[in-house]
């Protein structure tokens, strides 16, 4: 019978029978010698024939700077320091001595002249700004700030720790404590909340346009409880938008308004961002809206010193009229008068406070903001109540801080102590945070879904589950329902307590779900109107 095994059978058994003995030569391969592939330097650019082009090389972009120069100077404003190299030849000459750049004190990144620096300097664009009359430091924080005070709205509070982890400091029956302690108090102090979920004509054009019509439905609701709440129906209203971010709710805000030029709009934000709506809210007709950005602080916003509130401040008026008195600085007598015609009052308009969303502290300290502005007013305005009304989307509430919350009294009252406030605003994040494990499981048939799109969705304010926080449930053996709960109750201690600090100022607060928690899982807004002018609604 004839071999039945294949060459190539018979060769791979040979090889491992030669591999067992050990008689099995290493196969010769490819010594070819491996280089580093050395990468090529390009040659330098010719020098520049361009009449008055800049000498100076820029070697990353291996090119000649290609600003213009002056007549006889080789290099150009930026570059010309470097005519310093020929300055003792020019000397040994009997010249005048070349001119000497410098870095700009105010920054750096450009330069003057040394010869010219005080002039440079009184027109420099870095130059520091002066603060303007609206700005007071600190002047609504319920606290002082602490010594390290952290860049925007941190997490916890500085001047108690600095750890996400500070829950975990706290012994299981401690941690077991606290939880009894917050469910009893929110059972005593926080009622039931109503929804009003409303609609606005406004928002009718931009749902029909954009895929994501969440953010439409939120501002539709928010417009129309403003109009069940009579915030809309007086033309001479001064809406003042706090965290403002682009003014798009100022901009919808305008439409429901049917503004022709009468209302004036204030956006109050820290940073200006792009594609703003500023020029939207002017409007296209012959007489704009008054319209005015303030970047700053909510925390340092004097609001009784924002012109564009005084009446005499209009769309026509921009700048506050200047007495003739005040011309004639010459007369003693004069300029006493002018000082006392200073020192009159000037009637203000009546003021909307709205937001969308605004974030932890920045709630406490608008809130803060506002009732100082009503103080300052009461005795001089006319008005009932110099705030007409207060209508704030509120949000991420483990962003708060104990020296910003503007009512200590309440939390005298329910025995919060600040380092159990710190704990309060660090659990209420389990209210938003996203069931990992429920997550994974809806997201596995999903391919090529972003970590966003599985953990965060649509929604703006939901965060990922911290794990410490889900290891401390799971000891207390609490589930992520049980979560979801206790961190709403920590939600709405701390909102009640803003609810009751409006009250005791005069005003008709009231909680409010004005969306679905399908639309936004930070779907709480509060809204407040002086208490004559309440609505039965």
């Amino acid at each position: 019978m004839s071999d039945t095994k294949r060459p190539h059978e018979n060769t791979q058994t040979d090889a491992v029978a030669q591999a067992l003995a050990g008689t099995l030569e290493p196969p010769v391969l490819n010594q070819r010698r491996r280089t580093k592939r050395q990468k090529v330097q390009a040659p330098p650019p010719p020098v520049p024939n361009r009449p008055r082009q800049c000498h100076f090389l820029l070697i990353t972009k291996n090119k000649y700077c290609s600003l213009t120069t002056k007549l006889g100077v080789k290099f150009c404003g930026e570059h010309s320091m470097l005519e310093n190299t020929t300055a003792s030849s020019s000397d040994a000459a009997g010249q005048e001595p070349a001119r000497k750049r410098i870095p700009c004190p105010f920054d750096p990144s450009h330069t003057a002249w040394e010869d010219d620096l005080k002039a440079h300097l009184f027109r420099c664009n870095a130059r520091p700004k002066e603060n303007p009359a609206h700005f007071s430091l600190d002047v609504n924080l319920t606290l002082p700030a602490p010594e390290r005070q952290p860049t925007g709205f941190e997490v916890l509070e500085s001047s108690t720790t600095g750890k996400s982890e500070v829950l975990a400091e706290l012994t299981q029956e401690q941690l077991l404590a606290l939880i009894k302690k917050i469910q009893d108090l929110h059972a005593k102090h926080v009622p039931e909340i109503r929804t009003v979920i409303l609609d606005h004509s406004a928002l009718d054009e931009r749902k029909k346009i954009v895929k994501n019509i969440k953010h439409a439905h939120q501002q539709a609701s928010l417009l129309g409880n403003m109009k069940r709440l009579n915030m809309l129906d007086d033309p001479s209203t001064c809406y003042v938008e706090f965290g403002a971010g682009r003014g798009e709710l100022s901009n919808y805000l305008k439409i429901a308004v049917d503004d022709h030029g009468t209302a004036t709009f204030v956006l109050v934000d820290r940073t200006p961002p792009r594609n703003k709506f500023d020029s939207a809210l002017l409007g296209l007709e012959e007489i704009k809206s008054l319209v005015k950005r303030h970047t700053m602080d909510i925390k340092d916003l004097v609001l009784a010193e924002v012109p564009e509130l005084r009446r005499d401040v209009t769309a026509t008026q921009r700048e506050p009229p200047v007495s003739d008195t005040t011309k004639d600085t010459q007369d003693g007598e004069g300029e006493a008068e002018a000082t006392s015609k200073e020192a009159e009052y000037v009637e203000k308009k009546p003021v909307v406070a709205v937001s969308k969303h605004l974030c932890g502290g920045a709630t406490d300290i608008t809130l803060k903001c506002l009732i100082n502005y009503q103080k300052s007013e009461m005795g001089h305005s006319k008005l009932a109540s110099p705030v007409k009304g207060i209508l704030i989307a509120l949000c991420c509430h483990q962003l708060c801080h104990h020296y910003m919350y503007p009512n200590h009294e309440f939390l005298k009252e329910i025995d919060i102590s600040p380092e159990e406030f710190v704990y309060l605003t660090r659990m209420s994040s389990w209210a938003v945070c996203v069931n990992q494990t429920q997550t994974k499981s809806e997201t596995a048939d999903e391919e090529g879904a972003s970590k966003k799109e599985v953990i965060g969705g649509d929604d703006e304010h939901s965060i990922v589950a911290d794990k410490e926080l889900d290891r401390l449930g799971s000891n207390i053996a609490l589930d992520f329902q049980g979560r979801e709960k206790l961190g709403l109750q920590c939600k709405r201690l701390l909102d009640i307590g803003r609810v009751r600090y409006l009250k005791e100022h005069g005003y008709d607060a009231e909680l409010v779900y004005y969306v679905d928690k399908e639309t936004s899982l930070e779907n709480l807004a509060l809204m407040a109107v002086p208490s004559s002018a309440a609505s039965s609604s």
